[in-house]
């Protein structure tokens, strides 16, 4: 009796062990660490400021000391309705496209044509399979990305389970191309960080961040099919820290119910694929060529998506009730996002406020000034992928790292185009190695994988990503684009 008493207090002790396991906070809690930490630095941090030209640009070497304005922590709560106010422009876009966006993918037309492309041809062999799907996966991510698309990841781990491939292989081919591209892709993270800045013409520099684009997607195909072909050769070489995947697999016969059931592909699902892909089309040409972003301003997005997502649902037949419901839910999950971007602002208006902003420019000016731009930029990349484990949103960081590094940029020379792309590598990139982004932690439980096997696959391939974006940037960066 006293030995089961025992076993059921240790048992208990390990369960409180494991209650008591440190989590990170939530995002929005980590922003309100971060607006309580800039209020501290109000009164440490000399307060500074710069001269401005007649375009309110900082005038390099014009730096003097000013009296000190400290935010306490209550008139910093405060100041988010006006960083709600300054952020408007953005919120609304975000909400607007996330609704939209959200509710095409509820429509589940996406899912059910690369099922059928899937089933299409998954007598190809291995090889074709794994690169096939990781390019379309790709090809989607150039245009649409979001939280809700790591939806693909059950149909990377079908795809692996027939093939014999572990967990991180179907996250390799499914969640690691769709949110990579949207990293490095114009329709992606460079979209929000212009939208942020409003400096830069929307989709400008399209050209360059395909091909940029293309760069990213050629090095990790590689690293993936090297990778593919390893564990398929020797399960063993696996990073999962077990084979209990492989017993998984073994049990489930996944070769006889790999795909059953799949939805018959019908022309309307084509129809709201092909749609998805050409607005994004038709809005940077239009923004780009025809001027729209110069006569129009932003509300280009909402009107051209807005057609699109209507489109879509009359297509598919669904009522007007339907499309209410999905564009609701699909709002819904911008929320988080929406509030993130608020406080971000927030901090950047209390270091304004306490006049410090200027302290930190020219520290990072002075530090930077004898370095070719190319360096800075580097600087900046390394500088965004750090506080992305802060701020894993990419929303979120662009709206706290621009307004700080802007004046810093603009001190040195260096063009916005460059300072958004260095934001989007650093944000963009580094979601995929933070332990704070939702997307990452849901896509690898959907996997059924675990955080320390995915780190130990992609940290070889994040190095690889670093050096490549460093040499991008340089050329960039000195060659004045």
């Amino acid at each position: 009796m006293g030995i089961v008493q025992e076993e059921s207090t240790n048992h208990e002790s390990v369960s409180l062990k494991e209650k008591k396991k440190f989590q990170l906070p939530h995002v929005i809690i980590i922003m309100l660490f971060i607006m309580l930490f800039a209020c501290l630095l109000t009164y440490i941090v000399p307060a500074g400021g710069f001269d401005v030209n007649e375009d309110g640009k900082v005038i390099a070497g014009t730096y003097h000391s000013i009296e000190q304005t400290p935010v306490n922590p209550i008139y910093a709560v405060t100041l988010i309705l006006t960083g709600g106010i300054k952020a408007g422009n953005v919120i609304i876009l975000l909400l607007f496209m996330g609704g939209f966006f959200g509710a095409i993918f509820q429509l589940d037309s996406i899912n059910n044509v690369l099922n059928y492309l899937v089933r299409k041809f998954e007598k190809a062999g291995p090889n074709l399979l794994v690169l096939g799907l990781f390019l379309l996966m790709s090809f989607i991510g150039f245009f649409i990305g979001g939280d809700m698309m790591i939806v693909f990841v059950t149909l990377g781990v079908l795809l692996t389970k027939k093939l014999r491939l572990d967990p991180i292989t179907a996250l390799a081919i499914t969640f690691l191309p769709l949110f990579l591209t949207f990293s490095v892709a114009p329709s992606g993270m460079a979209m929000i960080g212009q939208m942020v800045s409003g400096e830069v013409p929307m989709y400008s520099g399209y050209g360059m961040r395909t091909f940029m684009s293309v760069i990213f997607i050629i090095i990790t195909a590689v690293y993936v099919m090297f990778y593919a072909k390893r564990v398929i050769n020797n399960p063993l070489k696996s990073t999962m820290n077990n084979d209990k995947w492989l017993e998984d697999v073994d049990e489930e016969q996944s070769g006889k119910v790999l795909l059953n059931n799949v939805p018959k592909l019908s022309w309307r699902d084509v129809t709201v694929l092909l749609i998805v892909i050409i607005a994004p089309i038709i809005l940077a040409i239009g923004n780009t060529v025809l001027g729209w972003a110069t006569t129009y301003g932003h509300g280009t997005f909402i009107t051209t998506f807005f057609i699109a997502f209507v489109l879509c649902f009359l297509i598919k037949r669904k009522s007007t009730g339907d499309m209410i419901n999905a564009f609701s839910k699909g709002a819904q999950d911008m929320v988080v996002v929406a509030i993130v971007i608020i406080l971000a602002t927030t901090i950047s208006i209390i270091l304004q406020e306490g006049n410090i902003l200027s302290t930190v420019v020219n520290v990072m000016t002075g530090s930077l000034a004898d370095a070719p731009l190319g360096i800075a930029a580097i600087v900046m990349f390394f500088v965004s992928t750090i506080f992305n484990f802060l701020v894993p949103s990419g929303s979120g960081l662009m709206g706290v790292m621009l307004p700080i590094l802007q004046p810093v940029a603009d001190v040195l020379g260096m063009s916005p185009q460059v300072l958004i792309t260095a934001l989007s590598f650093g944000g963009g990139l580094g979601n995929l190695i933070v332990p704070t982004l939702g997307a990452t932690v849901g896509a690898i439980a959907l996997a059924k994988a675990n955080f320390g096997s995915w780190m130990k696959f992609m940290m070889p391939l994040f190095v690889i990503w670093f050096i490549t974006g460093s040499i991008i940037l340089y050329v960039v960066a000195s060659t004045g684009w």
